[in-house]
């Protein structure tokens, strides 16, 4: 395998473990949210998909773990609330979001950087 080669695989599988960590962020960070809001917010995930795209900026998470984590049977809302419900629980809760992801992505890459120096040293031939 060549060098080029050898470095994508190890930017993919770094980039790879960073989304999986972020995710795993955005989900928690939702399920605190919904215990701190109960019995007034279920979320749905629609609801979810919308919170982390208002607190996050532009990411986003797999539709399967949303489904996952916060499909619900007999849990709609209807979707002209979904915005207002959006705006309440982030201005409400944007300054933990901040607090704890500032945290975290410092977190995330300090572990993202020990997971490629695994690989690496797991890649090299002995």
């Amino acid at each position: 395998m060549k060098k080029s080669e050898i470095a994508g695989k190890i930017g993919g599988m770094v980039g790879g473990f960073k989304r999986r960590e972020r995710q795993r962020f955005l989900v928690n960070f939702l399920k605190i949210i919904e215990i701190e809001e109960y019995p007034n917010l279920r979320l749905t995930s629609s609801l979810a998909k919308k919170l982390i795209a208002a607190f996050s900026g532009y990411k986003s998470i797999s539709n399967d773990v949303l489904v996952k984590e916060f499909g619900r049977t007999n849990n709609k809302v209807k979707q002209q609330n979904l915005d207002e419900i959006v705006s309440l629980m982030v201005a409400r809760h944007r300054d933990t979001y901040k607090d704890l992801w500032g945290d975290a992505k410092r977190k995330i890459e300090d572990d993202a950087n020990e997971y490629k120096k695994r690989i690496i040293e797991e890649m090299r031939p002995h």
